[in-house]
């Protein structure tokens, strides 16, 4: 039996393990690195990442056994070794820069390299991960594919059964024997090379017990006493702490040996299991990583069914685990992307490439949102594909938070500046006009102007109101009723126009308060621009069942007006602005992002033969 001795310094030991565990606590960033861990058996590594002076230093921290099937390197090989070092890399070359970049970037990069490695000459590409989600990055996960021409999926999968193999022989197993007549304890070198003590120590039980934790001493105590009276084994996973001062975990079994019905000895083996426990230590942390990250995970088989969704999933989508293991993702498509889109993404993906984009999806509950998306393939030893994970970003409110800051920042420069020219210039008017018909024109211009900065001014109110509060998400309001309502105040508000209410007695949809305000927002914004001398405005609400789609409530707001200007339409269903093209105040703005902050959408048309018909298209109540 082949035995690995373990040496140094017990408070070096400590301290390194304490930093290691000090960064496992850190919270880390979901992305399909720390899903293999448990998805499948593919080559991934921990680097551990340490800034010294302007440059960084780059540390094996583990292997996993996949990694070395694949490459030849042993886990005992390179732990504790810099990646410079291992592959004789040179300072200024790429892969250094790669992962240099990894590091300051804080985002996933690929390098690829042919390296002579143990097992010959091999290309590979490597994924590098930061595994950490907020910080500074501390640690990377690397994802190795070998990409050079491949042997046979047989002989590699027999070539990968044999390194496993001896992976698995290099764990140190030695025996023991105690003389329950003499209490003479007996080691064998494999045992005396696990707990590291020199070829002629002789061993007394109560030294042994001593090596184990003082929590665990009494349970071995015990195991000992349980077989000299009742003849029962016994096998258990313990830590020790070795004469060299090393933390190891050992599993301990031991049986009653008896003659004449008597037992008369305890014998029994010691294994070293530390690299299993890490192991497990490590696969737990990246188990609990993926499931308390804050970045919605799902995992899919070949064919697209789902298999595994974590807890950010399913507060994202509304779906439970119970809900969408068994389903396909297109339980979340929102219908805004046509088939091309998804074709790109099959054909992207099924060639064994990482996807990226930005998409709409829709909740369980029926609200639209944004989300930033990763897919990436998982793959076997022989190369094929046998799963995929997605990792997606919900960036709604980031989304309309971008919109928010720039248009107010051009109404600010815009829109006021000018308003105040215009304010100034006829202010200089009015100081010099000598007829009464002039200065009533300037007065008229300058009363004009002052009303529309008003009206901003009460505008950037209701958007910094709607950004302000936060929303409830189980919120529902009743716009069959709040349309009635409003139908006696508009005809107070606006006694020169024809306005006509049209709603179901109830239509509950998953909205605030802050609807009505959109609602009125497109009322007067209906009026206040028409040309007409009697402006005429229809608002009515349609339910689910009579919408297009049967998904939606509609609420439409149809007048005769000129029509809003042809180049504010496409700002607002791009949702945003461009430099040559910008709206002309807030008000489309926040009725858009009303109806955007209910997960809902806003729709333009031309109302025949004459007018818009603006339509705020909101989820109903579930």
């Amino acid at each position: 039996m082949t035995t690995e001795k373990r040496s140094g310094n017990r408070n070096e030991s400590v301290a390194t393990d304490r930093a290691g565990d000090s960064n496992r606590d850190r919270p880390v960033a979901p992305d399909e690195a720390e899903t293999l861990f448990h998805a499948v058996e593919g080559a991934v590594f921990l680097i551990d990442v340490e800034r010294t002076g302007r440059d960084l230093e780059f540390t094996f921290r583990r292997v996993n056994p996949a990694y070395e099937a694949a490459t030849g390197l042993t886990d005992a090989s390179v732990t504790g070794k810099s990646l410079q070092n291992v592959f004789e890399l040179r300072p200024d070359g790429e892969t250094l820069r790669r992962y240099r970049e990894c590091v300051e970037g804080g985002e996933p990069v690929d390098v690829s390299a042919t390296r002579s490695l143990p097992v010959g000459q091999r290309t590979v590409e490597t994924t590098l991960h930061p595994a950490d989600s907020s910080g500074p990055v501390r640690r990377i996960v690397g994802i190795v594919r070998d990409i050079s021409e491949r042997e046979t999926p047989e002989r590699e999968l027999e070539r990968n059964r044999d390194l496993l193999t001896k992976a698995e022989d290099l764990a140190a197993v030695g025996g023991w024997e105690l003389d329950l007549r003499t209490n003479d304890l007996r080691w064998t070198d494999g045992t005396r090379a696990i707990f590291e003590v020199d070829d002629d120590y002789e061993p007394t039980l109560p030294d042994a017990i001593e090596f184990y934790r003082p929590a665990d001493r009494p349970r071995i105590r015990a195991f000992v006493e349980a077989c000299r009276h009742d003849e029962e084994s016994y096998d258990g996973v313990l830590e020790i702490v070795t004469a060299e001062g090393n933390d190891r975990w050992v599993r301990t079994v031991g049986k009653p040996v008896t003659e004449g019905g008597t037992v008369v000895a305890l014998r029994g083996a010691v294994q070293d299991v530390t690299a299993r426990k890490e192991r497990e230590r490590e696969l737990q942390l990246f188990r609990k990583a993926v499931e308390q990250a804050g970045h919605g995970i799902i995992i899919t088989d070949r064919s697209g069914t789902i298999e595994y969704v974590n807890p950010a999933y399913e507060r994202d989508t509304g779906y439970s685990r119970t809900e969408a293991v068994g389903l396909n993702p297109r339980i979340v498509k929102s219908g805004k992307h046509d088939e091309a889109f998804y074709e790109d993404l099959w054909d992207t993906i099924g060639s064994g490439e990482i996807w990226e984009s930005e998409l709409v999806n829709r909740r369980k509950s029926g609200e639209l949102y944004h989300v930033d998306q990763t897919i990436a393939p998982i793959t076997d030893d022989a190369g094929e594909i046998t799963h995929f994970v997605a990792i997606e970003t919900d960036i709604t409110a980031q989304r309309l938070r971008r919109q928010r800051l720039g248009v107010l920042n051009r109404i600010l420069r815009h829109n006021i500046r000018n308003a105040m020219n215009v304010i100034k210039g006829n202010a200089t008017r009015l100081r010099t006009a000598s007829a009464a018909a002039e200065r009533h024109t300037a007065v008229t211009a300058i009363e004009e102007q002052a009303a529309d900065l008003l009206k901003i001014s009460e505008n950037a109110a209701a958007v910094r109101d709607l950004f302000q509060r936060e929303r409830d998400a189980d919120a529902t309001c009743d716009v069959g009723a709040m349309v009635s309502r409003l139908a006696a105040d508009f005809d107070e508000q606006y006694p020169d126009a024809a306005i006509t209410v049209t709603a179901p007695d109830s239509v509950p949809v998953q909205a605030d308060d802050r609807l009505e305000m959109a609602i009125r927002e497109a009322i007067h914004n209906a009026v206040s621009h028409n040309d007409r001398p009697v402006p005429d405005v229809t608002v009515g609400v349609t339910p689910p069942e009579a919408t297009d789609s049967g998904d939606w409530v509609d609420i439409v707001i149809a007048d005769n007006g000129p029509g809003i200007p042809a180049e504010e339409r496409p700002m607002i269903e791009l949702g945003h602005e461009t430099p040559l093209v910008h709206g002309t105040g807030l008000e489309l703005w926040l009725i858009y992002w009303v109806t955007k902050n209910v997960g809902g959408e806003l729709r333009i048309s031309e109302n025949e033969p004459r007018g818009t018909i603006v339509t705020l298209r909101v989820p109903p109540a579930t």
